[in-house]
This record gives C-alpha cells, structure tokens and sequence, in this order.
C-alpha cells in the first residue's frame, strides 16, 4: 500500500512538472523583445500552425516583413480571411489536411470550391491573384468555431461583401493595415507555406 501510495506521488510529481515546462515553453509572446529587432513584440510568429514551442516573438514592422517573404514564396492558392479581433491565433490551415482531420466540420470544402471560381486578376494591382480575400465582419473570439464547422459561405458571406483575389503584395499590405488600425494582436501568426491550398483564419485551439 505504501509503495503504491509513493508511486502515484511520484507519477503526480513527474506530470506537474511536464505541465509546468510545457507551460513554460509556450508562454505568451507578446510583450517580449521581438526576436529581430528587440522592440517589444505584439505578435508571436509560427512557421507551422500549433507549433507553440517555436514560436518567435515579433515587432510589427519584422511581422510584416516576415509575411511579405512567407506570401510571395507561398505557391498555392489561399482564402485570407480579414484578421479579427478576439480569437488569440491567425494561421494557415491547408484545406485537405484539415478535411482529413476534421470530417464533421465544412470550411475546407467551401474554401476549395471559392479559390476554384477566384478570378486571375488581383483586384486592387491588376497583377495575377493567388489569395481570396474575406471581410471578418461579425467575427469575434466567442463565434469563430461557427465559421470552421458551417463555412465561409454560410457564416461570413452572408454579412460582409463579395470576396476579392489579391496578389501576395495587395494581401499581406491589407493584413498589416488591420493590425496596426485595429490594434489586433495575435499570440501565434502562421503563413501559407509550400503549395497545397488552404486558408488562413483567426481562431483558437
């Protein structure tokens, strides 16, 4: 009984503290030096979705240069929703993976059928398009799974105008005027990456 009793004490100690470092590890960046520039940073910046252990505390200013590079590599085609204030994350989601992982919910397959019917043009440079961009009028931090499980269409599109196709320059300058206007900051920003469609959206885990 007593070596049972020491054993479980011992299990309870061992997770405590693997909570603890995890805790520690992934600790809100924002209000730490920028990891660039040292300034104080606003935004945690992650090259994948919920790698929270890597993610590197940013400025505005090295925020923005960071997509800039992150969009124009970016080869594939992504729906941007409009950053919103509330939810605590803006990143990436690659439209197929998130199907195969998350069957029950809509937004990838109205992500794939919006992209399909984008125009080629971006509407505010005339240059080609590869991002879709939606106004996130009416999002916020309590409702943002609504728009993951029922879509874009059915959720956003019905209370905010026609989506526009942006090129990486027109798309990453419209991202940086909200954040800085609306003074929104996120905990984890993530990027479009590699070639495979997708959408970036704020929400949380």
């Amino acid at each position: 009984m007593e070596i049972t009793l020491v054993l479980l004490g011992l299990v309870f100690i061992v997770v405590v503290y693997l909570f603890v470092k995890r805790k520690s590890e992934t600790e809100w960046p924002v209000g730490k030096p920028c990891s660039v520039c040292g300034a104080e940073a606003g935004y945690g910046y992650d090259r994948y979705a919920e790698d929270l252990e890597n993610i590197k505390p940013m400025c505005l200013k090295c925020l923005i240069s960071q997509l800039q590079q992150d969009y124009e590599t970016f080869t594939g085609r992504a729906l941007v929703i409009q950053p919103a204030a509330g939810p605590p994350s803006y990143v990436f989601q690659p439209a197929k993976e998130w199907r195969n992982n998350f069957k029950d919910t809509k937004i990838a397959d109205d992500v794939l059928s919006l992209l399909e019917g984008m125009e080629p043009n971006c509407h505010d440079c005339g240059q080609k398009a590869s991002f879709l961009w939606v106004e996130s009028k009416g999002l916020n931090g309590d409702n943002f799974s609504d728009t993951l499980d029922k879509g874009i269409s059915e959720i956003l599109l019905k209370r905010n105008p026609k989506p526009i196709p942006l090129c990486a320059r027109c798309c990453v300058g419209r991202i940086a005027k909200d954040l800085q206007t609306e003074h929104i900051t996120y905990g984890e920003v993530c990027s479009p990456k590699g070639s495979a469609d997708g959408f970036v959206v704020p929400m949380g885990y």
